[in-house]
């Protein structure tokens, strides 16, 4: 009678330790949104070209911008109004008032387009914050998705992706990496005084007045 309630509790261990391994599949989302790289081309009519179309574009090339941009002005060559030299004077001018509103880096070119409206081409890099890779859509929230979809789904990927449209500055989700090591004690001995409103005192000593005189 011992052996067979020995075996009885041997199996019965040997069950619950067997449906302790037992692993199911997370459903939530670990990972972590990711940046993607897409070129921007707009066309802009030679007409249409004002200061509040180019503070349009300056203002979305300041905030999206990753790499230079490349102006190309077309132009008709048999057009007596709008011809090489016209579109070459005409791109000159947005080139100056771009880089008067701090872009640097620009390519320009004129291209023939025979018996087309002159148009300014401007095109760059951009980086566009993105939900984690293979995050769908929340079911019930979009399109005609029911719950029967929910086994497809990753719970967290509708906040990030909402979350996504939010990021002004996508290049910020890199990182910065230019602030070398830093002692943690120290900065907080110069952010706790401000944090609680201490007004700041001169730096008294002979050697701080000189390097401050230098």
């Amino acid at each position: 009678m011992n052996n067979i309630f020995k075996s009885l509790c041997l199996i019965a261990v040997l069950g619950i330790t067997a449906c302790a391994e037992q692993h199911t599949p997370s459903m939530m989302n670990y990972e972590p949104l990711r940046v993607a790289e897409e070129t921007v081309i707009d066309q802009i009519p030679a007409a249409s070209i004002n200061d509040s179309t180019i503070a349009m574009m300056v203002d979305h090339y300041t905030k999206h911008a990753n790499g230079p941009m490349d102006l190309t002005m077309t132009y008709n060559p048999k057009s007596r109004s709008f011809g090489k030299y016209s579109a070459g004077k005409k791109l000159k001018m947005v080139e100056s008032k771009l880089r008067a509103k701090g872009i640097d880096t620009i390519y320009t070119n004129t291209m023939p387009v025979p018996n087309g409206d002159p148009m300014l081409v401007v095109s760059y890099d951009t980086l566009k914050a993105m939900a984690p890779a293979d995050c769908g859509k929340t079911p019930g929230l979009h399109d005609y998705q029911t719950g029967r979809f929910i086994e497809e789904y990753r719970f967290g990927c509708g906040v990030e992706t909402m979350f996504a449209k939010q990021i002004s500055n996508p290049s910020d989700l890199y990182g910065k990496s230019d602030m070398g090591e830093r002692d943690g004690r120290r900065e907080s001995i110069v952010t706790e005084p401000h944090m609680a409103g201490v007004p700041k005192t001169p730096i008294q000593g002979v050697e701080t007045n000189e390097r401050i005189g230098n």
